[in-house]
């Protein structure tokens, strides 16, 4: 795994190792979605696809995405 990736993972869900946290992508996505920085955007779309954070979005786990990072995310991702 990329160091890059390996810190992104490790600081938005710090409570489980990065290893375990990048296997479930959809999860990890939607952590990320929640808890990113502006400047992580750029790296994460470098990995991922805009259909894999739409596919994450649309089928997220309730009580980790907030209904304002929700609303942004629905916004700026393709249909």
């Amino acid at each position: 795994m990329k160091d890059e990736l390996k810190q992104i993972a490790r600081r938005v869900n710090w409570f489980e190792s990065p290893e375990k946290v990048v296997r479930d992508v959809d999860r990890f996505l939607v952590y990320f979605m929640q808890y990113c920085l502006d400047t992580d955007i750029p790296v994460m779309r470098r990995y991922f696809t805009d259909q894999q954070f739409r596919h994450a979005l649309n089928n997220r786990l309730p009580g980790i995405l907030d209904d304002r990072s929700a609303a942004y995310w629905d916004l700026v991702l393709p249909v």
